[in-house]
């Protein structure tokens, strides 16, 4: 990478290069490290002015194939404080727009990775997946950001790419459910786990894969899919449990908690269960969601 005395990266052109923003986070890393380039918060400031925005976007994917932007504020309850909110919206809702622009002016494909939180947590039918087509209603700024990016990310022609319980484990980068599980269990303390939502878990490294494949497909991508971990939903109670079991503590030491009991600014969907039947027809089916946690764990056999 060249920077040509200007600070700004410049990416020599090669076939097939996929540009990833937001580098540093816990999907932007596990993108790197599957090849592609990164542009991190020193490279690209998401809270410039719109022009200089684009400018620098317009630069920095002129020889991009593909922009994956992983880039978010996720800090779900510090968004619902005021003092945050021009950042939020401006990160969330309004540099996707500049960037998936930015990418169709260069003839790059767009990823733009979104979230479960733009639903509202209470299903159409009991145990329903999330259709990639059912309306959108969050119950917090970061889905109302989430979805306002959404909309602008798809008026360019780019794809959305829904996800949910992201975690990476205490083998790999970043802090996350699974690492603070896993860290509870071996300093002896017991945990209380809300068990009145229900997902399904998704490592970061599988999420990174799945991009990287779409990446590489000819032809159209449709406007929205959904990629998690497959297999049976679980709580995070649940989630929490498994973490223990396969790190061989006790799972009866992880104890239930409901959501109310948890004092928090944002509220959280109950069901983020996301179907996943658009993503399998179109690219490799995500793996189960029990399997990657063994794996992210490293521990062999059930």
């Amino acid at each position: 990478m060249d920077t040509s005395g200007s600070g700004v990266p410049v990416f020599p052109a090669q076939q097939g290069t996929t540009v990833a923003v937001g580098a540093a986070g816990q999907v932007g890393r596990e993108l790197v490290a599957t090849g592609a380039v990164p542009v991190t918060r020193r490279d690209m400031d998401l809270l410039a002015s719109p022009r200089d925005l684009r400018e620098t976007a317009l630069r920095l994917f002129a020889s991009a194939d593909t922009v994956v932007n992983v880039a978010a504020w996720t800090a779900v309850d510090a968004a619902e404080d005021p003092v945050n909110a021009a950042a939020v919206e401006g990160v969330n809702a309004t540099a996707p727009g500049i960037l998936a622009a930015a990418a169709a002016e260069v003839g790059a494909r767009f990823l733009h990775v979104s979230t479960d939180y733009v639903f509202s947590g209470v299903p159409v039918r009991a145990d329903r997946p999330w259709q990639v087509d059912d309306p959108v209603d969050p119950v917090n700024v970061y889905g109302v950001t989430k979805a306002a990016g959404e909309d602008a990310v798809r008026a360019h022609g780019g794809t959305v790419v829904r996800t949910a319980w992201v975690w990476s484990g205490p083998h790999e980068p970043g802090r996350d459910f699974v690492s603070t599980m896993a860290d509870l269990a071996a300093s002896g303390r017991d945990p209380l786990v809300v068990d009145d939502q229900t997902g399904r878990p998704t490592r970061a490294g599988d999420l990174a894969a799945g991009l990287m494949e779409l990446s590489r497909l000819t032809g159209e991508l449709p406007p929205t899919l959904h990629y998690t971990d497959s297999g049976e939903p679980v709580t995070w109670f649940g989630f929490a449990r498994e973490v223990f079991r396969l790190l061989g503590h006790d799972p009866d030491r992880v104890g239930a908690c409901a959501s109310g009991d948890r004092l928090s600014p944002a509220r959280r969907p109950a069901w983020s269960v996301l179907d996943l039947s658009d993503w399998c027809r179109l690219a490799t089916a995500p793996p189960p969601w029990r399997d990657s946690l063994r794996e992210g764990l490293s521990v062999a056999g059930g």
